[in-house]
């Protein structure tokens, strides 16, 4: 899932958190997963199991997310560390907290113990003074083709750190996108044909949706006739 080598684990000085370490037992018990995030300057992510990769690379497409750090920090709650999975700052600068909760079982005393729990968790964050949101599994199981469709797209985005003369690719995507505000990536690619390789143009043109510029219905499977809409003009 990676394009190049990174060893910059930790979050930048200038941001308030860092995240822990998986420990050597998490790295081998669990389902771990390491991938570079462009949206955090190429710091390598690492999350255990699929729901928090799932909620990572949501954040790490949310364009209303500047910034995210996993593992950040833990709450108090009735004299319990609990740890919160997510710390995010927002484009408008507001900073939260994520905090996931795993899945009850499908009965009525299950259900209200979590409930109860979940009360305590948003006590103790207001207690602390932080803003958290609890995300449960079903959340993201209704997204999965979304999920599936950051998954396909981030390796592209890696990739376009690599290209030489980038803003040679990005002015050619972004001539034609405002000749055709609505085009798709084999008619972006079909366009550029014979000037670039259309696996460049491919990693551009993600990059561009990653960023704002572009956009696509992240609800449809992935392919080469996915509609790409132009978001923002004369880019």
């Amino acid at each position: 899932m990676t394009s190049r080598r990174s060893d910059a684990t930790q979050a930048p000085p200038h941001l308030p958190y860092s995240p822990r370490s998986l420990s050597p037992r998490e790295q081998i018990r669990l389902d771990a997963y390491h991938f570079l995030s462009p949206k955090n300057g190429g710091r390598t992510i690492a999350v255990v199991e699929p729901c928090r990769l799932a909620l990572a690379l949501e954040l790490e497409f949310d364009l209303s997310v500047a910034s995210y750090v996993e593992r950040p920090r833990t709450l108090a709650v009735e004299g319990c560390e609990i740890e919160l999975c997510f710390w995010l700052a927002k484009t408008d600068g507001a900073e939260s907290f994520i905090a996931f909760r795993r899945q009850t079982k499908p009965t009525t005393y299950a259900e209200r113990a979590e409930n109860a729990a979940c009360a305590k968790l948003i006590e103790a964050s207001k207690a602390a003074g932080i803003a958290l949101t609890i995300r449960k599994p079903q959340s993201l199981l209704t997204a999965r083709v979304a999920n599936a469709t950051r998954l396909e797209l981030l390796p592209y985005v890696q990739s376009a750190a690599d290209l030489k003369a980038l803003d040679v690719f990005i002015d050619a995507v972004c001539l034609h996108m405002n000749a055709n505000r609505l085009s798709s990536f084999y008619g972006i690619e079909a366009s550029l044909k014979g000037t670039f390789d259309w696996r460049d143009v491919r990693c551009v043109t993600c990059l561009l949706i990653h960023r704002g510029v572009l956009s696509i219905n992240f609800s449809e499977r992935l392919t080469a006739r996915t509609q790409v809409r132009l978001e923002v003009e004369g880019t």
